[in-house]
């Protein structure tokens, strides 16, 4: 029983200990990850401690990362905060302007309006008008003072144009609007109950998109539909990355930038070093994009679309700052691997900035002086776009985010006939994010193939652009994909992160433990060990039988040396012990007297 009793103590010991250790272990990296952040965020702190050597972008982004150079960023716009920057307006350095100043709770409505009185009409769209009604009916078009009369059949065609603005087209299923009667409203009117709609495509695409807006009538009635296809640019013609910041900012700011949106969807595929996905997932919040956006991760560790791993990484993971995906969590591993020794990433004011701003963002409210309190407690922080309830003005949530009076209401995946792919696996369609899981595929799962990665990332090495980390030593025979980048890899005497001697105290208590409970049992075996195995011990006096001497070890043999005896003493000779038969011979003689007498 007392044994019993010792070994259920070590047992219960040797758990405690293997929870401390794991809990320390994990409590470990965590510290590790803060202080590295805390690091990158002192970095970027003694980078702008003088705000005016910076560049218009730098200073922007830091104010947006850490409350710093606001009154630089002022000073270095066009009539007082009207567009940035002082030597000469452009539209997406006055939308990020926007961005970090809403975010510092200053004043940007007359930036807001420098922006809109940016919009041109795109000629990348061709635009047409549809009208469908059940069956045959006679419509009238009407527009700068003028009606038009069409019939439609029962085939669904139309019988003629209506005016220089309206013609037939697409086997005269439809009425293309001409670029020059863009600004035009049409009203329609049909003799049966009807519907109409805008449908628009790109130039050189055959591809047909619909428009979210749709009105219907009944017989008699009228609709009106109007082109509402804006872009942002400069000398007439659109700029499209221009265009998704701005359209972004406005709408982060409460504008409507809706009539926006077709000119930014239809142009995505051309445009994917800007990396459309993450703004449209901010504007619409459809899930598509969501899915669009973590399946071009390279290597489960960044992205790069432009060229600039680290810009292009803190821009895919902005929409998730209220999000944890697998991803991010990836990709912020991969961040604080390639970190600078002093805190910062290559070296870059912006790109430290974006990326702390992005993936571990900081609120400057709290009801503090100037500051709104934060949203937590009060709301929940999304998008604007997924706010199906009242946006809180006066509460803070970090920069593009909204504090919503109502979390998101999605579905899940059960309920929108999805499943979970496994850890091995990859949705082939769509990925949308469900009540119950971030990882919801609408569609198949299947086997996911890995990533190529190069010669140094596979060897646990990292690439980089310039030169290694102080703590870093360059690689010469392992290779990276990118031409011109190096393979650098720790100094083998860095102790960063290193828990060898944790593992090493883990065992060595695991075996003493096991050696207290274990000790009778231990010492039988030490026993047996040394008696081979059960066979008898060898006594004193058995001999070994000599065995050959190494050829090494033999010597010649040595002279023997003549050994001196001590002067002899003379002594007198020992008196010989009687024998059995002596004494026998003596008996004899003794009964032979006796006869004689």
């Amino acid at each position: 029983m007392v044994i019993y009793n010792m070994k259920k103590r070590a047992l219960f010991a040797t758990t405690i200990l293997l929870l401390i250790l794991v809990t320390s272990l994990v409590v470990s990296q965590e510290t590790t990850e803060i202080e590295k952040v805390d690091k990158a965020y002192q970095c970027l702190q003694d980078r702008v401690d003088d705000c005016s050597s910076l560049s218009s972008e730098e200073k922007i982004f830091s104010l947006l990362a850490i409350n710093k150079c606001k009154t630089d960023v002022i000073q270095d716009s066009v009539n007082t905060e009207e567009c940035w920057p002082s030597s000469g307006c452009e539209i997406k350095t006055t939308a990020q302007a926007i961005l970090a100043l809403d975010n510092s709770n200053s004043d940007t409505t007359k930036a807001e309006d420098w922006l809109l009185s940016q919009n041109r009409t795109p000629a990348e769209l061709n635009w047409y008008l549809e009208i469908e009604s059940s069956g045959a009916t006679t419509c009238s078009l009407s527009y700068s003072g003028s009606s038009y009369n069409i019939v439609i059949g029962e085939d669904k065609k139309i019988s003629n144009s209506a005016g220089s603005c309206l013609a037939l087209v697409q086997d005269d299923y439809w009425l293309r609007i001409s670029p020059s009667c863009y600004s035009e409203e049409f009203e329609v009117s049909c003799d049966a109950s009807f519907l109409t709609t805008l449908l628009f495509k790109k130039t050189t695409s055959s591809t047909i998109h619909v428009s979210e807006k749709t009105s219907s009538a009944a017989a008699g009635g009228t609709t009106k539909e109007n082109v509402e296809s804006f872009c942002f640019g400069e000398s007439g013609s659109c700029d499209y990355e221009a265009s998704l910041w701005a359209a972004l900012v406005l709408d982060s700011v409460g504008r409507d930038v809706s009539s926006f949106l077709p000119y930014l969807t239809i142009l995505a595929d051309e445009n994917k070093r800007h990396m459309p996905e993450v703004f449209l997932y901010f504007l619409t919040s459809k899930q598509e994009y969501r899915t669009d956006i973590l399946s071009k991760q390279k290597s489960n560790k960044w992205w790069e679309e432009s060229g600039d791993k680290f810009y292009d990484t803190a821009l895919a993971l902005y929409p998730f700052q209220q999000e944890s995906p697998q991803e991010k969590t990836d990709s912020k591993s991969w961040l604080l691997d390639v970190q600078d020794a002093d805190g910062c990433w290559e070296g870059n004011t912006r790109n430290t900035a974006f990326i702390l701003a992005s993936i571990w963002p900081k609120t400057f409210g709290g009801g503090g002086e100037g500051g709104l309190p934060d949203c937590e407690g009060v709301g929940y922080c999304m998008p604007r776009s997924s706010c199906e309830g009242t946006i809180f003005a006066d509460y803070e949530c970090p920069s593009l985010f909204k504090c919503c009076s109502v979390p998101q209401d999605i579905d899940s995946c059960f309920e929108m006939n999805g499943e979970v792919c496994a850890s091995n696996e990859v949705c082939t369609e769509n990925e949308v994010n469900a009540a119950d899981t971030n990882y919801c595929c609408i569609g198949s799962c299947e086997v996911r193939i890995p990533q190529e990665q190069s010669e140094c990332e596979i060897n646990n090495g990292v690439c980089r652009g310039y030169s290694c980390n102080s703590d870093e030593e360059e690689d010469l025979y392992n290779s990276c994909d990118t031409s011109g980048d190096i393979c650098c890899f720790q100094k083998t005497d860095d102790e960063n992160g290193s828990y060898w001697w944790v593992w090493v105290l883990l065992i060595l208590i695991i075996l003493v433990v096991i050696g207290i409970i274990f000790r009778e049992k231990l010492k039988m075996l030490l026993l047996r060990f040394q008696h081979k195995g059960g066979s008898k011990p060898r006594r004193s006096f058995d001999r070994p039988r000599p065995g050959p001497t190494p050829p090494l070890m033999r010597q010649r043999p040595r002279p023997m040396q003549r050994r001196i005896l001590p002067p002899s003493r003379h002594t007198p000779a020992a008196r010989p012990k009687r024998t059995k038969t002596s004494k026998e011979l003596d008996d004899v003689l003794k009964k032979l007297r006796a006869l004689g007498k």
